[in-house]
């Protein structure tokens, strides 16, 4: 493990009372935050605005300390990857800037249709290729690597915060990379200089150390979908009950597939629209005509946990 003493220049600095918890298992591995457990309501109220309904009922979860990266995996630690394991370049992403809603065929993490450097999170990046780097993380340093699971990740985002967003209650391009007022494209304002992903670290970091939980892209994690919080697990633990779902109204193309067929997706992406930045917003993946082997989009990436012994 090497400790950090403090970020890189370009990034935020991280909060003086979290610098000692910062560290990574080796050069190439992302830098990662030791978050202390404790207790949380998991969810968004009934009175939040912009709350939809699958983010409820609020259930008071309790979350075991674990590390969680203090930003999404870039674009330099996916490459890195890629390199030691001679992995080919998958293409085909849902959506990059040149396709729009369209499948790109030429899109992959290295030609998205915008800029983007090393330090950029990596997008058109499927759920198991997230899965697959997890691992190879788990071989190299012979520690624990995986996706959070959706309440981890909530825990990181709130960082002990009740508010929409980790900030207050109000959306602020000063604290996050996100879209316009309505969906779906990227704008700029105060801090927020992208239209398309923004360097990691770019906004200052919340109260646990975790920078771009709000913003920038959505991120994979490992629960399986599940419509509502009822009967989840209050442990921190991921939802992998496999059932059939039975779903109506607006979801009902869900209905008879395998809830395990889809996994949650979190935090918003860059042309996304205020209501679905907050900490308590949920989305899923794939979309449909995708699997989650095959599934990648410009706006999905992700970040890693580890597991402490």
């Amino acid at each position: 493990m090497l400790l950090l003493a403090a970020a890189p220049p370009a990034r935020n600095a991280v909060p003086s009372q979290a610098a000692e918890r910062v560290f990574r298992d080796c050069p190439e591995c992302p830098d990662m935050m030791q978050l202390p457990g404790g207790a949380f309501m998991m969810g968004a109220p009934e009175d939040e605005v912009g709350r939809y309904p699958e983010e409820g009922p609020p259930h008071a979860v309790t979350i075991h300390g674990f590390a969680i990266g203090r930003f999404d995996v870039t674009v330099g630690q996916w490459a890195a990857f890629v390199a030691a394991t001679h992995r080919a370049v998958a293409k085909g992403c849902s959506w990059t800037a040149r396709s729009g809603p369209k499948t790109d065929p030429e899109g992959s993490w290295r030609d998205v249709g915008f800029p983007q450097d090393e330090t950029h999170p990596v997008v058109c990046v499927s759920w198991q290729d997230a899965q697959d780097y997890a691992k190879w993380l788990s071989a190299q340093t012979k520690q624990n690597y995986r996706l959070p699971s959706e309440a981890e990740w909530e825990y990181a985002a709130r960082a002990r915060t009740t508010t929409a967003y980790f900030w207050g209650r109000n959306a602020s391009h000063e604290a996050a990379n996100y879209g316009a007022e309505e969906c779906c494209s990227g704008a700029t304002g105060g801090r927020d200089r992208w239209m398309y992903t923004s360097p990691s670290g770019a906004f200052p970091p919340n109260a646990f150390g975790v920078s771009d939980m709000s913003g920038n892209v959505l991120q994979w994690v490992a629960d399986c979908f599940s419509p509502t919080y009822t009967g989840l697990p209050a442990n921190g633990a991921p939802y992998r009950a496999s059932v059939a779902l039975q779903m109506s109204g607006d979801l009902k193309e869900m209905n008879g597939v395998n809830s395990c067929s889809f996994r949650i997706l979190r935090g918003g992406d860059f042309a996304d629209p205020p209501r679905q930045i907050r900490s308590a917003f949920r989305s899923w993946g794939p979309a449909p005509g995708y699997s989650l082997q095959n599934y990648r989009s410009a706006g999905v990436g992700f970040r890693v946990a580890r597991s402490l012994s």
